[in-house]
């Protein structure tokens, strides 16, 4: 095991009767997932010893002249993961060479200065740009330069997103709180407790009693758009979600959905935003936890870099078609066909799934080939799934600590834009 620290990492060898010199041992720095130094190291642990290791020299130099550069240029300060890898050197019966057999990662956290400036340096990478309100008896449209985006009251939300001279929404983006069942989940009866999320997810609606709850409101801004919906939710005890879509001149969205907490409703699987793209949009990239799927209580044999896959690529192929996909602690991802246009996701930790399925289609298969045909590309943006617990297949729950917090109110803030 590698344990790693701001000035060094300590190696503990568990093998019984390896040392740790029968391994390539390499030590790499990221700035914002691009690898900027690598240095091979001559490591070597007797067999159930530790010994600590500082840094190598050159490494503190790079972070350094990268932490001014960025200074010096008005940008925020980049985000620093070191990883220290141990490898096999010569191919052997059960892998071949190269293959990691044991690794340790630790990000730097950027200073207080620079995690302040992050937003603003955003705030400054996005020009002014002029916008067009534009209100209608059903719809309310904002233009920018190269985009518009239009409300719809009838269908409280965002109905369409044009970037480009192409729409981008196949459907109106809804607030979800529901995954696709795991073995585990079903062993412990995850499906009956928290039934009301998935009705909650399916029927969400704008009305509650009357035509004129469904109306968004709309506050105009110096430089932006806000429009903000709400959503009433079939529970028990009943409650509602907010929905409020902030849209600046350069076509950026940030979405924010509010949930105020409700007593005596039961734990909820997921709290995000569930956006359906053509399928074309099936190429998917991002910074993050990976390269395989990552849960609240998945992540330790994770790191994070950048990573590219595919919608059905992202799919597992478990027995019985069930939630999978999900990545952890992304900073931003990107959805695009073929040419490299679509969207941008970004925020801070997010959770997000793309496959090519909705959570209640992938539920409704009990075997691969009952999943229907490909229409969408859909993309689950979240502030958190619950954990995918594991103790055992038949009862025990996920641990308090990987659940989303119940009785307190949920905020959940990312924005979008088109590529």
């Amino acid at each position: 095991r590698v344990c790693i620290a701001e000035n060094g990492f300590t190696v503990k060898n568990r093998y019984l009767f390896t040392d740790t010199a029968a391994f390539r041992a390499v030590a790499v720095l990221h700035a914002d997932g691009e690898e900027v130094w690598r240095r091979e190291q001559n490591i070597a642990v007797p067999p159930l010893a530790e010994a600590d290791f500082p840094w190598p020299d050159g490494m503190a130099e790079t972070m350094d002249s990268l932490r001014q550069a960025a200074f010096d240029g008005g940008q925020a300060e980049p985000e620093f993961a070191v990883t220290v890898s141990f490898t096999l050197k010569d191919s052997c019966a059960w892998a071949p060479a190269g293959h990691e057999v044991a690794f340790g990662q630790h990000v730097f956290p950027r200073g207080a200065e620079a995690a302040g400036a992050a937003p603003a340096a955003m705030e400054a990478g996005r020009a002014p740009s002029p916008l067009t309100l534009i209100r209608g008896k059903h719809n309310v449209g904002v233009r920018g330069r190269n985009f518009s985006a239009q409300f719809s009251s009838l269908t409280p939300g965002l109905n369409s997103y044009v970037y480009n001279g192409v729409e981008l929404m196949e459907q109106i983006p809804m607030p979800n709180f529901w995954r696709a069942p795991t073995d585990n989940d079903r062993g412990c009866l995850m499906p009956q407790r928290c039934a009301q999320w998935k009705l909650a997810s399916l029927y969400a609606t704008g009305k509650d009693g009357g035509w004129t709850d469904m109306y968004p409101t709309v506050e105009e801004g110096p430089d932006s758009v806000t429009v903000r919906c709400r959503y009433y939710l079939p529970t028990e005890p009943k409650s509602s979600c907010l929905v409020s879509y902030q849209v600046f001149g350069d076509g950026t969205v940030e979405t924010t959905l509010a949930f105020d907490a409700v007593e005596g409703l039961p734990d909820m699987p997921e709290f995000g935003m569930l956006f359906r793209l053509s399928a074309d949009y099936d190429r998917v990239r991002w910074y993050g936890l990976g390269p395989e799927e990552t849960y609240a209580d998945r992540l330790s044999g994770a790191k994070l870099g950048i990573y590219e896959t595919t919608a059905k690529a992202a799919f597992a192929h478990y027995p019985v078609p069930q939630e999978c996909g999900n990545r952890c602690g992304v900073r931003w991802l990107t959805v695009t066909d073929r040419e490299g246009h679509g969207l941008r996701f970004e925020g801070e930790n997010l959770s997000v799934n793309v496959l090519p399925w909705t959570p209640h289609e992938v539920e409704s298969a009990l075997h691969e080939h009952e999943l229907p045909p490909v229409h969408y590309t859909v993309v689950r943006a979240a502030l958190q799934q619950m954990g995918v617990g594991g103790d055992d297949s038949w009862g025990a729950e996920v641990h308090p600590e990987y659940l989303l917090p119940a009785g307190k109110d949920l905020r959940f803030k990312f924005r979008f834009r088109g590529i």
